[in-house]
């Protein structure tokens, strides 16, 4: 992939609480943007909690879709029509999509060992949504994939791809996000390093840690998707999107110790015992900031494909910084997560 804006045709060989609008580098002509009733699947997790209240702000009319289990989404958002449904089964998901006229679809699996699955989720439950969408006549579907999606990764990886097909496929308009690591009050990245270096003596590296991500602060991503609902010319884009600093998984960690006031020093493990032990700290009840699945991935580094972040080129949003963003969340308390047996109601 040439930069940070995909074609969908060159896609082969690729690899809690109100959200103050972000600082945009140039108005954006989105004149009186009419209200619309928007979809959010996976509504009550972590990015959900934060697009809610956003959609509603903008005058929008939302159905939240969640499974039954409470969330982050359930306490930030009053005004939110919820609906009980899972994209596990079609026959819950007509009600969700009827008469809405844009979908977001943000529930997705981040673990194969979640006793839900990858393909059911990610794959099987994307084209049920799709289909529902179809059925109801829905006039665009937003679809939250993963930086790194591609046929030649691992199962993670590959699920979201797979469902980009899906989506590309459809016959709906559409676009599709694929964020980095997305990070912010009430998520399950900072908040699980936090919670491990408050409880260990040392913090448990998987790997060596050199791997390079761009963590993506959640005001940002939320911007970009109440944009993707909104402006008509981003149809039909699949855009990766970033934060603007490109740091390895130890400084991220060390930049969390310090400003949480907890820093420990860093133990990595080799890469099998890493994988091993991620398993194991998730049965016994240890918070994990990344899924062995997503460890396969990360392990490579991601970010941006190109030197393009259509989070400025395209969104026109100037980025937050990852340390000034965290000392603002730190501040908050916030120490919630939004996984449920690694069935994340919130994508990201």
């Amino acid at each position: 992939m040439a930069g940070g804006s995909v074609p969908a045709d060159s896609r082969a060989g690729g690899s809690v609480g109100s959200v103050a609008e972000r600082e945009q580098l140039d108005p954006i002509d989105v004149a009186v943007t009419p209200s619309r009733r928007v979809l959010v699947t996976g509504a009550s997790g972590f990015i959900g909690s934060h697009l809610l209240p956003r959609l509603v702000s903008r005058g929008h009319r939302v159905r939240a879709m969640w499974r039954g289990r409470e969330g982050p989404g359930r306490e930030s958002a009053p005004g939110v029509e919820w609906l009980e449904a899972d994209v596990t089964r079609p026959d819950t998901l007509a009600r969700a999509a009827f008469e809405c006229d844009v979908v977001v679809h943000l529930a997705g699996c981040s673990s194969s060992q979640s006793g839900v699955g990858l393909e059911p989720v990610n794959v099987a439950g994307t084209r049920n949504v799709l289909l529902a969408a179809l059925e109801a006549k829905v006039g665009r579907f937003v679809y939250v994939s993963a930086l790194g999606a591609s046929p030649a990764a691992g199962p993670y990886s590959r699920s979201r791809f797979e469902a980009e097909d899906a989506v590309m496929s459809s016959g709906l308009e559409y676009v599709i996000l694929r964020p980095c690591v997305v990070y912010g009050p009430s998520d399950h990245f900072v908040t699980a390093i936090v919670r491990l270096l408050r409880r260990l003596p040392v913090f448990p590296m998987l790997g060596d840690g050199t791997f390079r991500l761009q963590p993506l602060a959640v005001e940002d991503m939320v911007e970009a998707l109440t944009q993707c609902v909104e402006r008509a010319d981003v149809e039909g884009g699949l855009y990766e999107i970033a934060g603007p600093d490109r740091i390895s998984f130890t400084t991220i960690v060390r930049t969390i110790g310090e400003v949480a006031g907890c820093r420990r020093p860093i133990l990595p493990l080799p890469d099998g015992v890493a994988s091993q032990a991620t398993r194991l700290a998730r049965k016994a009840g240890f918070p994990t900031p990344i899924t062995r699945d997503q460890l396969d991935v990360l392990r490579w580094g991601s970010v941006l494909s190109g030197a393009e972040n259509p989070l400025r080129t395209v969104f026109r949003v100037k980025p937050l910084p990852f340390r000034d963003a965290l000392e603002d969340y730190l501040e908050t308390g916030s120490d919630d997560t939004d996984r449920v047996d690694g069935y994340s109601e919130g994508g990201g």
